[in-house]
């Protein structure tokens, strides 16, 4: 934790503390607050996350969260932008997730016609870029949605392609290499190109009882011994006789706010869990 009893952080060895964020963390420091990477290279903006979150350093983490046990695979490939991911997915490699989008209908395609010099300071330092592309700080006219949204539970197969917006339901399985271009529903599992529904995971009434008991809420691991997981009916059984006797106890993990800078690490406690 980084605060307790109202005093301020212990900062580790090479690290700051300023009230109570720590400052200039390296990369290997990061396991003590929960988050696994390799060298955290991929973070760029603010990552939000619950602990423990492991990221196998894909190519960007752009502006992200993560809920507790998500983890993200593909070292160096791979991009999440503005993604709100919930509790226990799995993220395979070679993934394109929410994507920003270009305007189809004006005159070009080309950033110079919509950006600002907020969204892409690298292209403003070039003078012949600078001179074409607006220089205004009002909104632009293009508007794109601002998040993509993954449930909990949900495993985003190799190779997959989701249009920024789009929502992907809790529980749900996106095949290897599909290209999903409208919401998925809770549960369902999607292949193809243009992403279309297989079939559902489970038979609409064990959905229906999933949906309800929202078992990524609750502690698991005190009942790990009394439940085979591979048993849906029979997990399920449990953990609602369980939840209704008030033997399931809410999961409340630590959440953290880190941001890179220059290879270092700028990490400070969030008030609540995300989820």
């Amino acid at each position: 934790m980084l605060q307790q009893e109202g005093r301020e952080p212990r900062a580790p060895v090479g690290a700051i503390a300023v009230g109570d964020k720590l400052l200039g963390l390296a990369s290997e420091q990061l396991a003590d607050y929960g988050l696994s990477v390799i060298e955290g290279k991929c973070i760029q903006g603010p990552l939000l996350y619950e602990r423990p979150t492991i990221a196998f350093d894909p190519r960007r983490i752009k502006n992200s969260s993560l809920g507790v046990f998500t983890y993200i695979n593909g070292y160096q490939s791979g991009s999440l932008y503005s993604c709100e991911v919930g509790r226990y997915c799995s993220i395979a490699e070679e993934v394109m997730l929410g994507a920003p989008e270009h305007p189809s209908d004006w005159l070009s395609s080309h950033p110079f016609a919509f950006t600002r010099r907020e969204y892409l300071p690298k292209f403003y330092k070039l003078p012949e870029f600078e001179r074409l592309a607006p220089d205004g700080s009002e909104p632009t006219p293009f508007l794109q949605p601002a998040k993509t949204y993954f449930g909990h539970d949900v495993w985003i197969g190799a190779g997959v392609f989701v249009k920024r917006g789009v929502r992907i339901g809790d529980g749900a399985i996106v095949a290897a290499r599909a290209v999903v271009t409208r919401d998925v529903a809770p549960y369902a599992i999607v292949a193809g190109l243009p992403a279309k529904t297989i079939r559902l995971r489970f038979p609409e009434s064990i959905v229906e009882r999933l949906l309800k008991l929202q078992w990524w809420r609750y502690d698991l691991a005190p009942h790990k011994h009394d439940v085979d997981f591979s048993k849906i009916e029979a997990t399920l059984d449990l953990l609602e006789t369980r939840a209704a006797d008030g033997r399931l106890q809410i999961l409340q993990p630590e959440a953290y706010r880190v941001i890179q800078n220059n290879g270092r690490f700028d990490i400070e406690r969030l008030p609540a869990p995300l989820y």
